[in-house]
């Protein structure tokens, strides 16, 4: 475990919001929140250190469309689950070709998974490469036949001015030291070129109403906790420029408000009981239907621009 000073704006001057412990944790563990007393910028101090946070992420992170589901209702849940998560990266997508408004170009995913999000980018006709740290870049090679690097940002040495566009979908959080990713994300990235950054929202209705039971609290494993105002200040920091401001999901998209209503509808633990080969139908139907219930809310918090997800889109600026 290390101690950290705010990697916004090193200020080491913290107070304490909240602990919470880990909810995949078999041993007990608890982490501390703190908030910047200068930057406001919230994040989990002491924090495990970058060689020990991989022991911190279960081999079911992330959804993988090969994982075994039983019996036939559970295969045809799996297909549905499919169906509905590639329903939500098409809107994703479309967003980012909307503000690109050009056809095509060079695009890395960073932390892109087990590669469904890249998967949809390269059917769109952008030549796309991803880094991922964790076995799931093995799964995006072997099953999706996706050009993916095994390792963080830094591991591929990738030349000045590489990509037309650059995306992270919930990973900034996950960073040991963001301000130092931005910096690289810039280096990298074309002139004119497109950022795409997405990160659960602190000043969302959301937090305000659950706190530490927010279910984008997620220690250790999210290591940050950014605000629109937060989130801004580092991007400015580094030098891009800031275009638009995104608090919209999709409308069936409000997973953070129903797993932090009901925990047990977490579809991460229905993904773990399935590896271990217990059942996790009544779960999984429970997580369906109220998703679907809870749209008009999230579409609310998201109209009142308090949304609990907001995706920030920035550009490098030109020579």
């Amino acid at each position: 475990m290390e101690y950290v000073n705010c990697q916004l704006c090193n200020h080491d001057d913290a107070t304490v919001l909240f602990k919470k412990k880990d909810k995949f944790g078999t041993t007990g563990d608890e982490f501390t929140v703190v908030e910047c007393q200068e930057c406001r910028l919230a994040y989990v101090n002491p924090r495990p250190s970058q060689e020990e946070i991989g022991k911190f992420y279960p081999e079911t992170y992330s959804w993988k469309e090969n994982v075994e589901a039983g019996s036939f209702l559970g295969r045809l849940l799996k297909k549905l689950e499919k169906k509905y998560r590639y329903h939500l990266l098409r809107g994703e997508v479309s967003e980012v070709e909307r503000v690109w408004s050009k056809r095509g170009g060079k695009l890395l995913d960073i932390g892109c998974g087990a590669g469904d999000r890249l998967d949809e980018f390269r059917r769109k006709g952008f030549e796309t490469v991803g880094v991922e740290i964790s076995a799931s870049a093995d799964y995006a090679e072997k099953y999706l036949k996706l050009s993916v690097i095994k390792g963080d940002l830094f591991s591929p040495c990738f030349p000045d001015a590489s990509f037309d566009i650059i995306t992270l979908y919930h990973v900034l959080e996950h960073t040991h030291d963001p301000v130092k990713v931005c910096e690289e994300i810039l280096r990298i990235l074309k002139p004119n070129g497109l950022m795409v950054i997405q990160v659960p929202n602190r000043e969302s209705l959301q937090y305000k109403m659950f706190r530490q039971r927010w279910a984008a609290v997620d220690v250790p494993r999210d290591l940050y906790y950014f605000g629109t105002r937060t989130l801004t200040l580092l991007l400015k920091k580094v030098g891009f420029e800031i275009f638009e401001i995104d608090h919209f999901m999709n409308w069936w998209h409000p997973p953070t408000l129903v797993i932090s209503l009901f925990p047990n509808l977490d579809p991460q633990r229905a993904w773990q009981q399935e590896r271990k080969g217990r059942s996790s139908l009544a779960e999984r139907i429970g997580w369906i239907l109220c998703t679907l219930m809870a749209g008009p809310f999230t579409h609310f918090e998201s109209w009142m621009k308090r949304g609990a997800i907001i995706t920030f889109y920035a550009k490098k600026p030109s020579l």
